[in-house]
């Protein structure tokens, strides 16, 4: 039943996405096959997580989303049912961690927005540099992913493109060594900065 009704949920989403948006999807070849691996994207609209989710096609996406949206019943319900699950911004959130790092262990993907909020004007803000330290204990990859022309959806304002680049693997070293962390958070950052100023345009 549940597989039933969550594949109803997509087929939905894909719907909204593909069909009233016109969504493109470019670098879909650069998808890993298989887990585990985090895919971090740009945050600009509430509509990311679902664009995000229709783009990656054969992949379930399991989200960390902020806590607040999970303080309402019926919201909270249907976030946990399409495997999202919450973190407590602005201090370290131990059982977040946890759950990410159960998700990677399972061989599945996690779904992080580093900014930790939305980024107005077509920017890509500072990133919380926790995925990385994930990543970096986790051993596994970041797909990064860039989504332009979102902010103001359900009004386009141009082409909704996601934009997957190439996986980048994990550094070796610590996940308590600040500098390789920021290092590789940055790296990620560059990427999805780099697609989503190369594709915002009204062309390709």
């Amino acid at each position: 039943m549940h597989e039933f009704m969550y594949n109803t949920i997509r087929r939905i989403f894909n719907v909204a996405t593909y069909g009233f948006l016109n969504m493109e999807v470019i670098g879909e070849e650069n998808i890993p096959e298989k887990g585990p691996f985090i895919v971090a994207c740009n945050h600009a609209s509430n509509f990311d997580p679902p664009l995000l989710g229709t783009a990656m096609r054969h992949h379930l996406i399991h989200f960390m989303a902020k806590e607040e949206l999970f303080r309402n019943p019926v919201m909270g319900w249907f976030l946990r049912y399409v495997h999202t699950f919450p973190v407590h911004r602005g201090r370290i959130d131990r059982k977040a961690v946890m759950e990410s790092f159960k998700v990677l262990k399972g061989g599945a993907v996690l779904g992080i927005f580093p900014e930790g909020k939305r980024t107005r004007g077509g920017f890509v803000g500072p990133f919380h540099e926790g995925f990385a330290g994930i990543a970096i204990k986790a051993k596994v990859p970041v797909l990064p992913a860039a989504i332009v022309n979102s902010e103001f959806l359900p009004k386009k304002t141009g082409p909704v493109r996601v934009i997957f680049g190439k996986p980048i693997m994990a550094p070796a070293g610590k996940a308590s060594d600040h500098d390789v962390v920021t290092a590789f958070s940055e790296e990620i950052r560059d990427s999805i900065v780099t697609m989503q100023n190369q594709y915002k345009g009204d062309e390709k």
